[in-house]
This record gives C-alpha cells, sequence and structure tokens, in this order.
C-alpha cells in the first residue's frame, strides 16, 4: 500500500501528469514511487484499487471552462476513472474523486498516473493518490 501527496499548486499541462512530491505511507514491496514523479509501478501480479482526490481550478488567464482528469495505467485511462468539474469562474476551486480497479497481469508490471485531459492548463491543489494491491 502506498499513499503520497502534493499539497503545494501545481498547474498539470494538457496531456500532463500530476507530481507528488511525498509519500506519506509506503509499506509492502508492491508499489514503488519515487518523490517528486507521477509515476507509480505496480510490481506484482494482482487487483489494485486506487483512490484519488483532488482540488481543481483553471489558472488565472485562463478561461473557466469543464476540468477532466483520468487515471491512466500504462498510459490508458481506466474505464471509470474520468473525473469532471466545471467551476463557474477561473481560480475557483472544486473537489474531484474516483476510486477504481485496475489489474495487473501475471508476470507483468504496470504504471499508474494521474493525467490532465481537459485540453486546457489546470491547477491542482491537496493532491491524494492511494493503490493498495488487495489480492
Amino acid at each position: 500500500m502506498i499513499e503520497a501527496v502534493n499539497t503545494a499548486i501545481q498547474t498539470v499541462e494538457p496531456n500532463g501528469t500530476l507530481v507528488f512530491s511525498s509519500t506519506s505511507v509506503n509499506r509492502g514491496c508492491t508499489v514503488r514511487h519515487r518523490q517528486g514523479s507521477g509515476r507509480f509501478t505496480a510490481l506484482k501480479p494482482g487487483v489494485y484499487k486506487i483512490s484519488f482526490q483532488a482540488n481543481v481550478a483553471i489558472p488565472t488567464g485562463g478561461t473557466a471552462g469543464a476540468i477532466s482528469l483520468d487515471i491512466v495505467q500504462d498510459g490508458e485511462s481506466l474505464a471509470g476513472s474520468r473525473m469532471i468539474s466545471t467551476p463557474a469562474a477561473v481560480d475557483t476551486y472544486n473537489s474531484v474523486s474516483a476510486v477504481v480497479l485496475a489489474e495487473v497481469y501475471r508476470c507483468d508490471s504496470a504504471n499508474i498516473a494521474i493525467r490532465n485531459t481537459s485540453g486546457v492548463a489546470v491547477n491542482v491543489q491537496d493532491a491524494n493518490i492511494v493503490i493498495d494491491r488487495l489480492c
């Protein structure tokens, strides 16, 4: 099980991935994360529960519109992971969250990340991800 956070505001460009500056919990040897990276590697076959939450806004200078983030595995969006928020104005934060299951197949590993799929830059604050191998 791993929990990583980034409490500071970070601007994530379109198709960019969020960076997690701190690994607050890291138990076992099933998930690896290097602090300051946005990539998590599930090292063992099994089913993983991925929980993500953050506050999102359009940065100053942008145009208010829909914000979307996806949980991705090996570069592909996981079905059911899309988080969408439409703030009324720039610099207005809303909370987004998703929980999905991801399978890592036998004799394989998988890379997990959170991607900005909005098409515009997005500010993300208080990002938190938990990845836990269930079986």
